[in-house]
Parts: structure tokens; C-alpha cells; sequence
């Protein structure tokens, strides 16, 4: 930044390439020439115009920045476009494979915190709600104990991962869906959400239109090309028999 500060502040230089006893006319040292915009002017004999090039920063700077950036994110396992906040020089492809090993680290942290700090506080909540006596709930006018603090399920949600393209997201949601290799809940806890929370909300939603005689409109589906077989077929039939 000095460098080009310092090459700023020259608007030009006279030189000549004559040797110090040289034939050019004889110029004060150091002497300051006031320039005017769009002003021609004409030097003493032997001597030249010019200015001063900033060669600082070199070209390769944005690399070498780039790179020392990247290897501090390596060590948090964050990609090289998330520290930068540019993915110019990515894919679609490059960049959500550098992310899927992000979110991993995520993943990794939210179970650590979950059994670091999370479980503990909870164990510590559930004992101070057993010795507060209010323990669980009355069936048939009888208070059950209370189970062990090991035997309580307990699940912590995260914010989930927003996909960068939720069409296809969802075809592959619904696809493990199908196949049974997935359930609500997995797929409702990647977005966050709760899935007894939101099948009840469907549930009350669907009442709702059913009482006030409102329909879901399907999407509209677009319409599969013809395949080649099928139209060379279609073309074959439109020649005329004496063709």
C-alpha cells in the first residue's frame, strides 16, 4: 500500500539517459514543475517524461491472501468460499461437495454440545422437577413415579441445512420416503422441525379445507418429450402409401 501510495503522489518525473557530463541541458535538483490538466508542454533538450509504477501489491497477492485464508479454515473444516464469502471460482458440483464436509463438522459439534452441555442441563432440570414433586402425569386419579433420568428420551433440535436446489431435494425426499430407507421424523429433524409438531398442523390444516370445501391444487406436471422411437413412429405414419 506504501508503494502505491508513494507512486500516487509523483504525477511525473523528468529524466534523461544522458551520463551525469552528458550534452542536456543543465536542470536544478529535486526542482518542482506545477502540471495543468490537459496541458502539453515542451522539456529541455536530453531529458524525458515519466511516472513512477506502483509494483506494489504484485498480481499474485489475491492468490497468496486466498491461500493463507484457506488454511486457516482447514483447521475449523470450513471451505475455502465460505471463509472468502465467494464461490466464483466453484460449481454447483465443487461447492456442495466442499459443503457436505462442513456440515459434518456441524453435525459432529451438535452431538458433542448435545452431551457436553445440553444433556446435563437437563439432567439437571428433570431432578429439581422430581424433588419439586410434580412428576409426571395422573392416570385414573393415581401419580405414576417418575423413570429414571437415563430412561428419558430426550431429542435436541438443530437448524437445518437449506439445500440450494429444493426441487430436486425434495424428488430424493420423497424417493427414500418410498423406499422406506427414511421416516418423517429423519427427514422433519434435517429441517429443524418437529415431526409430531408439524403432522398435527397438516392435520388441523386439512380439517380446515375440508370444512370451508377447499381442494389442494396438485402442481402442474411438466409434459415428458416424446422419446425418438416414438417419434420417428409418428413421422412414419404421416407419409403418404405411395410415397
Amino acid at each position: 500500500m506504501a508503494a502505491a501510495e508513494t507512486a500516487a503522489d509523483f504525477a511525473a518525473v523528468i529524466y534523461t539517459d544522458a551520463p551525469a557530463n552528458g550534452e542536456a541541458q543543465p536542470l536544478e535538483a529535486m526542482d518542482v514543475i506545477p502540471l495543468e490538466k490537459r496541458m502539453a508542454t515542451v522539456l529541455a533538450d536530453g531529458w524525458k517524461l515519466g511516472q513512477i509504477k506502483a509494483e506494489q501489491p504484485a498480481t499474485s497477492y489475491p492468490e497468496f491472501k486466498r491461500e493463507i485464508l484457506g488454511e486457516i479454515g482447514r483447521c475449523l473444516q470450513i471451505p475455502v468460499n465460505i471463509v472468502t464469502g465467494d464461490s466464483s471460482r466453484h460449481n454447483y458440483a465443487s461447492g456442495r461437495l466442499d459443503h457436505q464436509t462442513y456440515f459434518k463438522v456441524l453435525k459432529i459439534e451438535q452431538d458433542h454440545l448435545a452431551l457436553a452441555v445440553l444433556d446435563r442441563i437437563f439432567d439437571a432440570w428433570y431432578r429439581e422437577y422430581v424433588l419439586a414433586g410434580t412428576v409426571g402425569n395422573t392416570r385414573s386419579g393415581l401419580q405414576y413415579a417418575a423413570p429414571q433420568i437415563n430412561s428419558v428420551l430426550r431429542c435436541w433440535m438443530w437448524d437445518g441445512q437449506e439445500h440450494v436446489d429444493p426441487a430436486k431435494e425434495a424428488n430424493a425426499q420423497g424417493t427414500r420416503l418410498v423406499n422406506l430407507t427414511t421416516t418423517l421424523a429423519t427427514e422433519y429433524a434435517r429441517q429443524g422441525k418437529d415431526w409430531e409438531i408439524e403432522l398435527r398442523q397438516i392435520a388441523k390444516e386439512r380439517a380446515l379445507m375440508q370444512e370451508l370445501n377447499l381442494t389442494a391444487i396438485d402442481p402442474a406436471k411438466p409434459e415428458k418429450p416424446p422419446d425418438e422411437d416414438e417419434e420417428e413412429a409418428n413421422n412414419d405414419d404421416n407419409v403418404p402409401e405411395n410415397w
